[in-house]
């Protein structure tokens, strides 16, 4: 199945990059929706995933599959085209997202084996350990309220 992700995201690349967008972004949605726990898994996957999404310009859908990764939301903004010499990526951390300001320009010559990607994966992938398990003493009943 991770070929067939891969080769369907790489599909969605060559659209994008022929000027159809709007098709790339539906071949990203149907692959990163069926296959997001393999994408997740397999930092391979993710590089490509994350490539195709920022090529097809799906922000809505990175920043999902990038919550879905980590809990943190992303934020994508493009600067206008005409904004002087091409600048590499701007990363801004915030509390509950990271938000990345973009070149088009540069935008257009990413590749899929740029380092920005390999370095972000490496982000997104490394995992912190997780707080040790505290036993409570007395049961706690959780109520859940309607949304």
């Amino acid at each position: 199945m991770a070929g067939a992700v891969q080769a369907a995201l790489t599909t969605a690349v060559a659209l994008a990059r022929a000027g159809d967008c709007r098709s790339a972004r539906q071949v990203c949605a149907a692959v990163v929706l069926d296959a997001q726990p393999i994408i997740a898994a397999r930092k391979e996957l993710l590089a490509v995933a994350l490539h195709a999404l920022l090529i097809a310009e799906g922000f809505k859908l990175l920043s999902g599959l990038v919550m879905a990764v980590t809990g943190r939301g992303v934020r994508v903004i493009l600067l206008p085209e005409d904004a002087g010499p091409i600048a590499p990526p701007l990363v801004r951390e915030e509390p509950w997202r990271t938000t990345y300001v973009l070149d088009p320009r540069w935008l257009a010559r990413l590749a899929p084996d740029d380092i920005f990607l390999r370095h972000w994966c490496d982000v997104l992938t490394a995992r912190e350990p997780d707080p040790p398990v505290v036993a409570e003493s007395e049961p706690v009943l959780r109520h859940l309220e309607p949304v």
